[in-house]
């Protein structure tokens, strides 16, 4: 997740907005405070279950797509991602 103030998301909101539309979660700081956190609207079952396991730090978003879900890195690569969704949805 990146932090950016106020006057960066203002100068580039087309370019932000758009990072967070492939997925990124982006705050904004003003003051130094955090006011906003930037965040995807979730629609389909294949990014609500990828949201859930980024929450949990288990996965991270990766460069490549597959499909309309971003590629994943294993933060847990003793364990295949998907068991972790399978363990999941338990």
């Amino acid at each position: 997740m990146e932090t950016i103030g106020v006057k960066r998301l203002r100068d580039n909101l087309s370019r932000i907005l758009k990072r967070v539309e492939e997925g990124e979660i982006i705050r904004v700081m003003r003051h130094g405070k955090d006011v906003v956190e930037l965040r995807p609207i979730i629609s389909t079952t294949e990014q609500k279950i990828l949201r859930l396991l980024k929450d949990k730090d288990l996965v991270r978003g990766g460069t490549g797509k597959i499909g309309p879900v971003k590629t994943i890195r294993n933060l847990k690569p003793e364990m295949p991602v998907s068991d972790l969704v399978t363990e999941d949805r338990r």
